[in-house]
């Protein structure tokens, strides 16, 4: 699969289903491999623009997820977290929907122990912060492709054993609602969060967050996240 944004060709990096089968809550179902998602990474609109974001430590990202079931499971992303950047807390990321619908399933472990559990459920324009310490997956909910963008610290690398070692997040999402994932034992029940656009970033739902190329500085809680705890405590409010 390919993009085209101001006359340049991005390629994408897939994640095909088997890739997908560690974190399942029906892996036996799987029966045929195909293109599960699709990850454009470190795409810009301008040579200027790549320059500028890189000189930030960013990467600005586009993924495709086409709508699908595995067994009664909808399809969704492998899951991962982000390590340490600063004072116990690890990077953040930001999202945006710009297309179809997502849910971003959000967990937070101490220990052994998940602590909280968030789901965002999210549409055309709405903006999602990974908070620090949390783990998460996207999932597409509906019948419709979603495609989402993301802004995220560019020099690290996500770790996707947690969500391996446990086959997936401490919840799935199916036809018949959420159902909790055995191999975590007791989990709290999950949060619903509405999507909020923190007042920092200065846009409104119908702006694109690409625009922030303009000012990176706006991006500064992707890596010094102790800096903007207040930010994170009111995302997280239900």
């Amino acid at each position: 699969m390919e993009i085209e944004i101001c006359g340049r060709t991005f390629k994408a990096d897939i994640r095909w289903a088997y890739d997908l089968k560690p974190v399942l809550a029906y892996p036996e179902e799987l029966k045929e491999n195909f293109p599960a998602y699709h990850m454009f990474r470190d795409v810009y609109y301008s040579k200027k623009d790549h320059e500028i974001i890189k000189e930030h430590g960013l990467r600005f990202d586009i993924t495709v997820i086409p709508p699908n079931k595995i067994g009664k499971e909808f399809i969704k992303t492998f899951g991962h977290y982000h390590p340490l950047a600063e004072d116990n807390l690890s990077y953040t990321e930001i999202y945006e929907v710009l297309k179809g619908e997502a849910i971003y399933l959000l967990q937070k472990v101490e220990g052994d122990k998940v602590v909280d559990v968030v789901a965002i459920e999210a549409g055309e324009g709405d903006k999602v912060i990974i908070p620090p310490n949390y783990g998460h997956v996207t999932i597409n909910p509906s019948n419709k492709e979603l495609r989402m963008a993301n802004w995220v610290y560019r020099h690290f690398k996500s770790n996707y054993e947690p969500y391996e070692r446990l086959r997936g997040a401490c919840y799935y999402y199916t036809e018949d609602g959420w159902i909790r994932n055995p191999n975590y034992g007791e989990v709290p029940d999950i949060r619903f969060v509405k999507p909020k656009i923190p007042k920092e970033l200065g846009l409104r739902k119908s702006e694109e967050m690409y625009k922030l190329v303009r000012d990176l500085s706006k991006l500064e809680f992707l890596y010094r996240p102790s800096k903007y705890l207040d930010l994170f405590e009111e995302i997280l409010k239900g």
